[in-house]
């Protein structure tokens, strides 16, 4: 698989943890729950395997989705 390509204020990885801790604090400080599946696919946006909008889709996949209203 390749790599992502990011954008420049996420280019490094430290700029990438940066982001994550940020997100973290600003959840936590308003009551969520960080979850180890969470913290795993923000890992892997740190190290740069993945992007942040698949990292935030790993982390919400362990919730149902809503059922489709017609």
């Amino acid at each position: 698989m390749e790599k992502p390509t990011f954008l420049q204020q996420e280019a490094t990885e430290a700029q990438r943890r940066d982001i994550i801790n940020r997100a973290y604090a600003s959840g936590e400080a308003q009551g969520a729950i960080i979850t180890d599946n969470a913290r795993a696919a923000y890992n892997r946006y740190i190290a740069g395997d993945i992007t942040l909008e698949q990292a935030v889709d790993l982390a919400m996949s362990i919730y149902p989705k809503p059922a489709a209203q017609s």
